[in-house]
């Protein structure tokens, strides 16, 4: 059985910490697929939402002092349930404090799933790295910029942008589906996050093959988009976006992947 036909079957639940600007495209996001979102934000409560919670999903973008400590806070409750903890950087690079904030969390969480651009990683592995904010991307080597994280903190990486790169247990390879209407519109890599937070399963060590089928069937949902009249304008691609979460098939993510093995 597809990963995206158990997502389907089990309708698990994510909750996610996420930024405001995001909340309600990831909960509909969420929905269409056929998980079920929590936008829970409180500490107190994290303990019982992890009894029946199959992933977490931290994602920094609008990072405060405040929320920074209830994150790990969470986070730390996570790692308590034996629940999976996807990470997502944004911004990183843009700031000292981003980045100082990213080095502790991940030196004191155990992270199943780190996901950001490539510039988001390049900055969590390279303390001289900038970048302008969560679209930039320059002309980085991602795979080796994969390789070198994945090395570095010895979990998965899922790399997005124009290809998408994914490293986990050892092995790279490299993702051609998407398409360029993702940089339109507010929120699409964060909404990733939460669709590779739901293929988890409650696998604090997944496959790479859970990860790249997330990815594609992602990416493979916004060309099916793209196919309505009137969809290379970003409300419209937005709208029928998310209905082809809710339409695109196991069958359509086995004969559309457009995937290459790197190592």
């Amino acid at each position: 059985m597809h990963f995206l036909s158990q997502v389907r079957d089990a309708h698990p639940l994510v909750v996610c910490y996420t930024n405001d600007v995001v909340k309600n495209f990831t909960a509909n996001g969420l929905l269409s697929l056929g998980a079920s979102p929590a936008m829970s934000e409180a500490p107190e409560e994290a303990d019982d939402f992890f009894k029946v919670t199959s992933a977490l999903l931290i994602n920094i973008g609008t990072l405060t002092n405040d929320r920074g400590e209830d994150m790990l806070k969470i986070a730390k409750s996570a790692n308590t349930a034996g629940v999976p903890v996807v990470f997502d950087p944004v911004a990183v690079g843009a700031s000292q404090y981003r980045k100082n904030y990213c080095k502790q969390f991940l030196n004191e969480i155990d992270v199943s799933v780190i996901k950001g651009n490539a510039s988001e990683m390049l900055a969590l592995i390279d303390d001289n790295a900038t970048m302008k904010g969560t679209d930039s991307q320059d002309n980085l080597d991602v795979v080796e910029i994969a390789q070198k994280a994945h090395e570095i903190f010895q979990t998965a990486i899922v790399i997005s942008g124009e290809k998408d790169i994914i490293a986990q247990n050892g092995h790279v390879v490299e993702l051609s589906n998407g398409t360029p209407m993702f940089t339109k519109i507010t929120g699409a890599g964060c909404l990733l996050g939460a669709v590779v937070a739901s293929f988890l399963l409650g696998e604090t060590q997944p496959s790479i093959t859970q990860l790249e089928e997330a990815v594609s069937y992602y990416n493979i949902a916004a060309e099916h988009a793209l196919l309505t009249e009137g969809a290379d304008l970003p409300g419209t691609f937005l709208v029928r976006f998310i209905d082809e979460l809710n339409q695109v098939t196991a069958q359509s993510y086995q004969s559309e992947i457009k995937k290459r093995e790197v190592s």
